[in-house]
């Protein structure tokens, strides 16, 4: 009986161990997979987590891994060192297969290099890469304004805060006294940079140097910018919605008010206002009447999805921004289509379709200069007088009432741009691929501008005015190209062959009529009483292309290049100088993967030495420029004796026939290196750019009767620097964090002008092709020559400030000008004893030896912060507001600083000089270093803080991903500039002048949803 009982016992206990360990059987799930990289190759040690545990494995040598999880997990999150971390679901399925993206630093990460791709470890030019992921959410309608501060070598300035403001971008320095600009090439096709839905680009790839970009010969002297965007991807549709609405802040300059600004004029004139109690006037703030806080808001809706034959993606976008000016604001909205069909095995079709239009209310006049000349005494409106309700002057001048300025005009600016590209792709015996390519873009710009009469005291037009104007440009471009692709043992070919033409036409027309009938302002009428039309015609831009790349790679670890192109120009250049050539050629070695070094330098992940040599060009001026045309628009009709008037003609301009391309030879020699796991990285390039028969429009004497420059090959100009990018990215269990910086020093310099003497080229007021400020009238300040930078600011030096008359009976004086205490003392540079233009020498150099930025990028689990600055060292700047703001002549206000820092009244100890009328010095007249100031300055461009939310709920309501974030944009500027902004650009000869027109820029807080369905 016992003897039962004890083996009834073992059975009940076996069954209980049984039943327990089904159980347990049945509360977990066994996933098997493999993980790969982008070409399909495994991934061995991949970390596979179970989100939110510490359960997790490392994929074998193969990338397959298999590991036992929960029942209820949902999520592994799949990570390793140089590729971006991925989550799968697992809710369902029991085998995974992930593919695992590189990051754009790691050298194995895929790169567009113009009519092919590479992987980063195989390029050997220089080329910088961004992620669509970095920047979608940046409220920035435009690449440039997306990469500043990203990329070593990529100079982006953005001088104006409006609304539609573009920025100005410089790759390795300014290579050309006509500015070329950047080639854009948008899914192979040219296209402009500007008003690109920042969310539908997937990477942004910059060719930096000659060899990258040769393939893309005279157009590529200022850099490509090769922009890829998002296609369709995943399988089943994914809809994906984001949202972001922000608030705008203005900076502006604190004027002084009423109290202040009549204690002001009595200083310098006891007799203004003598019998008005003050108490009586108004008190207008116009910077607070003129500037407001705005608002700016953002939607974007896109879907994408996948077949085995077929990839789709599509969006649509609104982008609002009220500009922190009065009345100005700036409307985008757009759409995109793009999709690709395969044709059984050997044939791939697709298409790329985008359209946007921008209405856009620019400002009726300048933000800045304005408010210096309107008083504050001056009330906005005058509900006195019933024919005109705004408000006028107590006394003299006193500037014009800005805000009835501005709404008695009406103005509309208003762009429509659509983008097509269509492509066949064919797969040919012999490993060989034939592709066509097409592209049209249709543009066109309408603007009307009326404005009615108005009357503001001493301010008073009693005709109204409107004016308009219709730009149209279409342009088609078409490509066909073969090549060739394949690896045999240790060998690696990739090549191609093929001929581009490139076509744009421009057409305008403007219409301009004073005494409009009515308030029908939107239309010109023969009934006016005064109409004239114009417009004009200009087919140039027929360029015809045959191009070729050779890349060789022997085992992954020798490396060699070659491209060329041959270009025809046949518009802008004539017989005997149409066609250009531009090779390039490039080396590199992968010297971790030698053997002994593998054994010698084990940290040492990957090093790379690369150096190359190419030739670029460039024809970025008006076209027909060999051929002499006339006109009789400006001409004298003249009538002989007893005959009938002859209508005379003038001539155009003055041709040229020998102009011919202008040419960049550019060296480049570069390291690349990942270290300790590939957590730390490095890139160090220098290069050595020169540009031969620089093409430029000098200026013609007005006595010749010719308004127009004469262009020609005018000498050279070098830039030599040094690029650097440093980073560091690791992980400590659930926080992540990465950390990159980039600098690019750069030394610009004139070699020679050789075809104008050494002339020097002066610039920098409106007799010098740039009109800034009415202070400094028929002078120069800046002047471009032999031994120096582009654009050097040029004028008198400042040793001080005069404190009293034996000080000034000490110095050389200048003839015509009186000086007193309080005034400027300028050098006598020639020792002759006296002060004239001869003194005149370089003061500043706009051109910034240093540009540099940073991101910095922390995660820990659903939270996420992303930082971006950017900054420039050794820079320059003239600051022009000071001519304002310190000579506030007839009845101008200034500001509250210079009121109370300047030399006046009992304050003597100071380093701005003397307020004054009348100016008898010349100390606002006349360029000198006293407005020469440090444009140095450290900016936090963008905070950006996310969480992404997790958890069963969002399966209920079919969400995959959830963000919600909030964002700070200009958030804080380091510097000793004393102007608004130091962020400033210009033109190529008079860069770095903050003239009195500057939009100021915006301090931007706004929130987002980013949701995925």
């Amino acid at each position: 009986m016992t003897k039962k009982r004890l083996l009834l016992k073992l059975m009940l206990s076996a069954l209980l161990l049984i039943l327990l360990r089904t159980g347990a059987t049945a509360q977990t799930k066994t996933i098997t997979g493999k993980i790969t990289d982008e070409t399909g190759a495994p991934l061995p040690n991949v970390s596979v987590m179970v989100k939110g545990t510490k359960t997790g494995t490392n994929t074998n040598a193969t990338g397959n891994f298999s590991i036992s999880v929960p029942a209820s997990a949902n999520w592994l999150v799949l990570s390793y060192v140089g590729y971006e971390t991925m989550e799968t679901n697992i809710h369902t399925a029991t085998n995974v297969t992930a593919q695992l993206t590189a990051s754009k630093t790691n050298l194995d990460a895929v790169v567009v290099i113009g009519y092919g791709t590479q992987k980063r470890k195989d390029v050997t030019g220089a080329v910088a890469s961004v992620k669509g992921d970095e920047i979608k959410n940046l409220p920035v309608t435009s690449v440039q304004d997306a990469l500043q501060g990203r990329m070593a070598g990529v100079e982006v300035t953005k001088s104006s805060g409006a609304p539609d403001a573009p920025a100005s971008i410089l790759i390795r320095g300014v290579s050309s006294l006509n500015n070329a600009p950047p080639l854009y090439i948008v899914d192979g096709v040219r296209q402009s940079g500007d008003n690109i839905n920042i969310q539908d680009i997937a990477t942004i790839d910059v060719l930096k140097d000659a060899s990258a970009a040769s393939i893309y010969g005279s157009a590529a002297a200022g850099g490509v910018i090769i922009i890829t965007t998002k296609k369709g991807l995943g399988g089943a549709p994914t809809v994906n919605f984001n949202a972001r609405y922000g608030l705008t802040k203005p900076q502006t300059l604190q004027l002084l008010n009423r109290d202040d600004f009549v204690k002001l004029k009595r200083m310098l004139d006891p007799t203004y206002l003598a019998n008005v109690r003050i108490d009586s006037l108004s008190d207008t703030d116009w910077g607070k009447e003129l500037f407001r806080n705005a608002t700016e808001e953002n939607y974007n809706l896109s879907i994408s999805g996948s077949t085995p034959a077929t990839n789709y993606y599509a969006s649509a976008f609104y982008n609002g921004q009220k500009g922190v000016y009065l009345n100005n604001a700036s409307y985008l909205s757009g759409a995109r289509v793009n999709t690709d069909f395969k044709l059984g095995n050997h044939i791939k079709i697709g298409e790329q379709l985008y359209a946007w239009t921008r209405t856009t209310f620019p400002s009726i006049v300048t933000p800045i200069n304005p408010p210096f000349r309107s008083i504050p005494i001056m009330p906005v409106y005058d509900t006195t007088d019933p024919k005109s309700p705004w408000g006028k002057s107590p006394v003299g001048f006193g500037g014009p009432n800005l805000v009835g300025q501005i709404k008695t005009a009406h103005i509309t600016n208003t762009k429509f741009n659509l983008q097509g590209n269509a492509f066949a792709e064919v797969k040919l015996p012999l490993y060989l691929t034939g592709r066509v390519n097409f592209g049209y873009t249709y543009y066109t710009e309408n603007q009307s501008y009326f404005q009615d009469a108005y009357n503001f005291g001493q301010v008073a037009t009693t005709v109204n005015q409107l004016q308009k104007y219709n730009i149209t440009t279409p342009t088609v471009m078409f490509n066909y190209s073969l090549s060739f692709d394949h690896t045999f043992g240790d060998h690696s070919i990739n090549a191609v062959v093929g001929y581009e033409q490139f076509r744009t036409r421009y057409n305008a027309q403007y219409a301009t009529e004073t005494g409009v009938g009515g308030q029908s302002y939107s239309f010109i009428q023969t009934s006016a009483s005064q109409a004239t039309v114009s417009g004009s015609y200009d087919p140039n831009g027929l360029i015809k292309s045959t191009f070729a790349r050779l890349n060789y790679n022997y085992g992954g670890k020798y490396y060699l290049s070659g491209a060329i192109r041959r270009d025809g120009n046949f518009t802008v250049f004539g017989p005997g100088n149409q066609h250009g050539v531009f090779p390039s050629g490039s080396a590199g070695w992968r010297i971790s993967e030698e053997p002994f070094f593998r054994s010698l330098l084990p940290a040492v992940s990957q090093l790379k030495l690369r150096g190359s040599y190419g030739v670029l060009g460039n024809s970025n001026i008006p076209g027909y420029l060999f051929l002499s045309t006339y006109d009789n628009a400006g001409a004298q009709n003249f009538t002989p004796d007893g005959a009938s008037p002859y209508v005379g003609i003038t001539q155009n301009f003055i041709s040229n026939n020998n102009i011919k391309w202008e040419s960049v030879y550019e060296g480049n020699v570069a390291i690349d290196a990942e270290l300790l796991k590939s957590k730390l990285f490095f890139t160090i390039e220098w290069y050595n750019k020169t540009t031969k028969n620089m093409l430029y429009g000098l200026p013609i004497p007005s006595s010749s009767g010719i308004g127009t420059p004469f262009y020609t090959n005018i000498g050279s100009v070098r830039n030599r620097g040094l690029e650097i990018v440093l980073g560091y990215r690791d992980h400590a269990g659930d926080f992540n964090y990465s950390i990159s910086v980039n600098g690019a020093f750069n030394k610009n310099k004139v070699l020679n002008l050789d075809n104008v003497n050494n002339n020097p080229i002066l610039a920098g007021d409106n007799n010098y092709g740039n009109s800034t400020f009415g202070m400094m009238v028929n002078q120069p300040i800046t002047i471009t020559k032999a031994g120096y930078g582009f654009g050097q600011f040029y004028g008198y030096k400042v040793l001080g400030i005069y404190q009293n008359a034996d000080e000034i009976a000490k110095h050389p004086q200048q003839s015509g000008y009186t000086a007193r205490p309080g005034d400027l003392i300028f050098a006598d540079v020639n020792d002759d004893g006296k002060i004239n233009d001869q003194d005149r020498t370089v003061i500043g150099n706009p051109n910034p030896k240093l540009v540099y930025g940073s991101t910095i990028n922390l995660s820990y689990k659903g939270f996420d912060v992303a930082m971006l600055f950017s900054g420039v060292a050794g820079v320059d700047l003239f600051n022009g507001v000071k001519a304002y703001a310190q000579f506030p002549f007839a009845d101008g206000n200034t500001t509250s600083q210079v009121f109370n820092a300047s030399f006046l009244g009992s304050n003597q100890v100071t380093s701005q000089p003397r307020i004054d009328n009348n100016d008898p010095n010349g100390n606002y007249a006349k360029s000198s270093s006293y407005f020469v100031e440090s444009g140095s300055y450290l900016k936090m461009k963008n905070l950006q803080i996310g969480y992404t939310f997790t958890g069963n709920w969002m399966k209920k309501l079919s969400v995959k991903a959830a963000r919600l974030y909030v964002m700070g944009n200009n958030l804080f500027t380091i510097t000793k500039y004393s102007g608004i902004d130091p962020e400033l650009a210009g033109p190529v000869t008079s860069r770095g002048i903050d003239a009195t027109w500057q939009y100021p820029h915006a301090r931007i807080y706004s929130a987002g949803l980013d949701i995925t369905f």
